[in-house]
């Protein structure tokens, strides 16, 4: 019987966690791969790693937190660069098809924020990555540097740079 409480006890910490970080990972892994089924492939790959490297005692937490991100991130750089590889026809066929609905963060429908939206859909991704990161995840400098792999100076100067974009897209839009 120890072994099976043992059990229930390690998973329903895992599902607390879980539930804790899945809507921000799915957030950051949408606006990394802009695809809402991808990012979503991308979360459960990450919890899978999550769940085979899962310790006794495991709670939400900065490190973990980060360790999150910085897993969200790689793994979703490794779709897209799989992706690209193996599907470069049917990515064209794709580009052909309707676009899926604009990334929207907060999950708001009024007309402000779905001019950010829009406007954040139009940047680079690692420059929508990083405002994502810094806006919608609060993250500091040092946070988004561990996650992202660029020097806390790099991320300064890329987020800079990206908010001057977004500010631009905002200001042509009206």
């Amino acid at each position: 019987m120890r072994g099976r409480e043992q059990q229930q006890r390690r998973a329903a910490a895992f599902e607390a966690v879980v539930h804790h970080y899945e809507s921000r990972l799915l957030r950051y892994a949408t606006s990394i791969v802009n695809n809402s089924d991808l990012a979503q492939d991308v979360v459960q790959d990450v919890f899978i790693r999550l769940f085979r490297k899962w310790r006794e005692g495991f709670e939400p937490s900065a490190a973990l937190s980060s360790w999150l991100f910085r897993t969200t991130h790689n793994c979703a750089v490794d779709l897209i660069r799989k992706y690209e590889r193996r599907h470069r026809v049917e990515q064209a066929h794709q580009e052909e098809q309707p676009e899926a609905v604009a990334f929207n963060p907060a999950g708001e429908a009024d007309a402000d924020a779905q001019r950010v939206a829009s406007a954040l859909a139009g940047l680079p991704a690692r420059d929508r990555e990083l405002i994502v990161l810094k806006v919608y995840e609060e993250k500091s400098y040092k946070e988004i540097s561990s996650i992202t792999g660029l020097s806390v100076g790099n991320v300064g100067y890329i987020l800079h740079h990206a908010m001057r974009k977004l500010a631009d897209a905002l200001g042509r839009e009206g």
